[in-house]
């Protein structure tokens, strides 16, 4: 057999090389290597608990309790996002101490009034109910909405926090820690009440509210205790405003991204549909694993690397972005793709029939989540290359092309297939070109490394619609 071409062995001679380098850099405190082991491990936990215990926990559930849930979930998360005005994602830029803490004392100062705020909303909900009557599924839990809100709020606070001090080893610790309990919880709750539909939901505030104390515990050796002294208004307004594009431009942009991703739910929701909101629930949910593992879990160490980086050398941001981006991309195709042509068969194999509609929309989510992973974990670029301004105007696009997506989903088609199919094309585009538009940002070869990453998924793809062709008689889900 002729030995291969001498570019082709140099370049795997390269790559065995550099992983050597990151496998042995592993072994040094604060290499990125080693802090993003930590991060890792912690989604890869997190990922088992999800893929050996959901199963349990939905048969025991049921796609409405999952519905009801979900509408909850979505509140609270997009709320606690607003509470937060993106401060604690700008927790690892001042240069100082001091006048870091000044910015997170100002952060729960903002999460405690917006929290103050929410009560009376939330309490007297007369107005919430003519608003949106279809809310009225939730019940008294709309009581737990405000407290939940400063829970998720101060989670975001101590995580900022933990990134600034590079503990990414509590991330391994209270992570895993928060799923596994918030799990078994669910699963003997669940047993006990026989599938109560609030049992979700009291899982959610009941654990986040027990991490919440974790962090404190974990952040005491950090000077944790200046978020309680030290509180100084002049100085506080000073860090604030001195970083006002994140409650300006970071911030927006960060709800606007979350909220586009969930507008499923609401549109499903209008419908009076709540199985096809817990099925769409489930769906996404377990579609994040993937992201959590392979994009998410790196996406604060990138953060603060490149921050590093960008200080002392700005065109090597290029390069550790393109690297990271490569990566992603031959991490995640054979995953998304398997699911794009194979989710219904699973899901309905692993959950049963009652959830085989879960399967099709995540054959439905599948491609726009491959572009996720491609985009999401270098959205941070934006932020350090001072181009929030691009970031926020591609979001506020985002989210009318889905707001558009949905209501024609909604009101034209009327189904919640048409809902999802709609809102899965727009995204797959719209992601797309935003990782397009990132790796041009830093000066990378855009062109060349979206068309491979296009022609790999494709090969990819025609492999699994063949199989599934053999397999199963069709080359796709039918909807």
């Amino acid at each position: 057999m002729p030995d291969p071409p001498a570019p082709m062995r140099e370049r795997a001679k390269g790559i065995l090389q550099r992983f050597g380098h990151e496998l042995k850099s592993a072994r040094h405190k604060g290499s990125f290597a080693r802090n993003a082991l930590y991060t890792s491990s912690d989604a890869l936990v997190t990922i088992l608990a999800q893929v050996i215990l959901t199963p349990l926990v939905a048969r025991i559930y049921g796609p409405e309790a999952y519905g009801v849930y979900g509408l909850f979930l979505s509140i609270t998360l997009n709320l606690s996002t607003i509470a937060g005005l993106a401060y604690p994602n700008a927790f690892v830029l001042p240069r100082e101490e001091e006048r870091f803490h000044d910015m997170a004392r100002g952060s729960l100062l903002i999460l405690l009034a917006f929290t103050a705020l929410s009560v009376p909303f939330f309490f007297w909900h007369d107005l919430l109910f003519a608003l949106a009557p279809s809310w009225s599924v939730l019940g008294n839990w709309l009581y737990a909405i405000p407290f939940t809100i400063l829970v998720l709020g101060l989670v975001h606070i101590f995580l900022g926090w933990a990134t600034r001090v590079k503990a990414f080893s509590l991330y391994a610790k209270i992570g895993p820690g928060t799923n596994l309990s918030l799990r078994f919880f669910n699963l003997a709750y669940g047993t006990l009440s026989k599938g109560s539909v609030h049992g979700l939901m009291l899982g959610e505030v009941l654990v986040r509210t027990l991490s919440v104390g974790a962090f404190i515990v974990g952040l005491k050796q950090y000077k944790l205790r200046a978020l309680i002294t030290g509180y100084h208004w002049p100085r506080i307004k000073s860090v604030l405003l001195e970083f006002k594009n994140y409650p300006l431009f970071i911030f927006p942009s960060r709800w606007l991204a979350l909220f586009a991703t969930q507008l499923p739910i609401f549109g499903l929701t209008t419908l009076r549909d709540p199985v096809s909101v817990g099925q769409f629930a489930l769906a996404s949910g377990l579609l994040l694993m993937p992201l959590r593992l392979l994009g998410y879990s790196l996406s604060a160490v990138f953060l603060q690397k490149a921050a590093e980086v960008r200080a002392k050398d700005p065109a090597e941001v290029g390069m550790i972005t393109q690297r990271l981006y490569v990566r992603l991309m031959m991490l995640g195709v054979v995953p998304f793709a398997f699911i794009t042509f194979f989710g219904d068969a699973v899901f309905a194999l692993i959950l049963g029939d009652d959830w085989r509609m879960a399967g099709t929309y995540s054959c439905m989510l599948g491609l726009f989540y491959f572009f996720r992973l491609l985009s999401e974990p270098l959205v941070t670029l934006y932020s350090v290359m001072g181009q929030e301004r691009k970031m926020f105007s591609f979001y506020a696009v985002n989210m009318v092309a889905n707001l558009g997506a949905v209501l024609f989903g909604t009101w034209v088609l009327g189904t919640p297939t048409g809902i999802l199919l709609s809102f899965c094309l727009c995204n797959t585009v719209l992601y797309l070109y935003l990782s397009a538009r990132i790796l041009h940002m830093v000066g990378r070869p855009w062109a060349t490394l979206t068309a491979r990453s296009l022609l790999i998924l494709f090969v990819v793809c025609l492999f699994f619609a063949v199989a599934r062709e053999l397999i199963m008689g069709s080359w796709w889900v039918t909807l």
